[in-house]
C-alpha cells in the first residue's frame, strides 16, 4: 500500500518539476516572446500545475495515515525484539550456568529457535523503519512541492503594521517645556489684583488701584499720583517742542 501511495506521489512530484522547469525557462524567454503568447503559455502551465499540487494534497493524507500505521508497527515490533533478545540472552546464560548442556538437543532447539526469531523481528523492523524513512521523505518533498506553490505567482501582501515612531506621544510635562515652563509661573496676586499698594493705613483693607478712598471705612488711601510723579520725573526729561 505504501509503495503504491509514494509511487503515485513521486509521479506526480516529477510532474511538478517538469512544470516548474517549463515556466522557469518560460521566464527567460520573455523579453523575446510575444505578450499574448507569453500569457496563454504561462497560464497553460500555471493551471496544469496548481491541478498537480492539488492532486499532491489529495494524496497526503494518505501518506499520513501509513506513515502513523507504520510508526505503531515498529513500536509493537520493537516491543517483540526486545522479549525474543531476553529469551536468547537467558538461554545462553542458564546454560553458562550449568543449567543446560550444549549437547542437549532440546535446549539447543530452543535456542536455535529464538536466535532465529529475533532475527527475523530484526529483519522486519529495519524493514518498516526504511519504509518510514521513505515515507517521511516524500512527504517532505510534498511539504517543500505545496509550500513553493506556482512560480511567478505573488503571496497577498500582508498590510503594513503602524510604524510605532510615526505615533508621537506628548507628555504634559514635555508640553510644558515645549511652550516655555518658565511662562506658566505667574504671580497670582498680580493676576488678581490684589497687591500691598493700595491698602487701606486704617483698617488694612484692600482697595482696587484706582481709589482714592477706602471702600471699607471711607479713610483716605495713600495718594498714587505722588508715587508716579516720583517715578516719572517729567521735569527732568528734556522735551524739544
Amino acid at each position: 500500500m505504501a509503495e503504491v501511495l509514494e509511487k503515485k506521489i513521486l509521479d506526480l512530484l516529477d510532474r511538478r518539476e517538469e512544470l516548474v522547469g517549463r515556466l522557469n525557462n518560460l521566464e527567460t524567454m520573455k523579453p523575446d516572446t510575444n505578450t499574448r503568447v507569453y500569457q496563454k503559455i504561462r497560464e497553460d502551465y500555471s493551471t496544469k500545475l496548481q491541478g498537480v499540487l492539488e492532486k499532491i494534497n489529495e494524496q497526503r493524507g494518505s501518506l499520513e495515515k501509513k506513515a502513523k500505521e507504520l510508526a505503531a508497527q515498529i513500536s509493537n515490533k520493537e516491543k517483540v525484539f526486545t522479549e525474543q533478545s531476553d529469551q536468547v540472552d537467558e538461554l545462553q546464560i542458564r546454560a553458562k550456568l550449568g543449567e543446560f548442556n550444549h549437547d542437549n538437543d532440546d535446549f539447543k532447539n530452543e535456542l536455535n529457535q529464538s536466535e532465529s526469531d529475533r532475527d527475523q523481528t530484526s529483519g522486519s523492523l529495519d524493514k518498516l523503519r526504511k519504509e518510514l524513512s521513505d515515507l517521511n521523505g516524500v512527504l517532505s518533498d510534498v511539504d517543500h512541492a505545496t509550500s513553493a506553490g506556482v512560480p511567478g505567482l505573488d503571496s497577498p501582501s500582508k498590510p503594513r503594521a503602524a510604524a510605532t515612531e510615526d505615533i508621537i506621544d506628548i507628555e504634559d510635562d514635555e508640553l510644558i517645556e515645549e511652550v516655555g515652563g518658565d511662562d506658566l509661573d505667574v504671580d497670582i496676586d498680580s493676576i488678581s489684583g490684589d497687591s500691598d499698594e493700595n491698602k487701606c493705613p486704617s483698617c488694612g483693607h484692600v482697595n482696587p488701584p484706582h481709589l482714592v478712598v477706602c471702600e471699607e471705612c471711607n479713610a483716605e488711601l495713600e495718594d498714587l499720583s505722588q508715587d508716579l510723579d516720583d517715578e516719572f520725573d517729567f521735569d527732568d526729561m528734556d522735551v524739544d517742542i
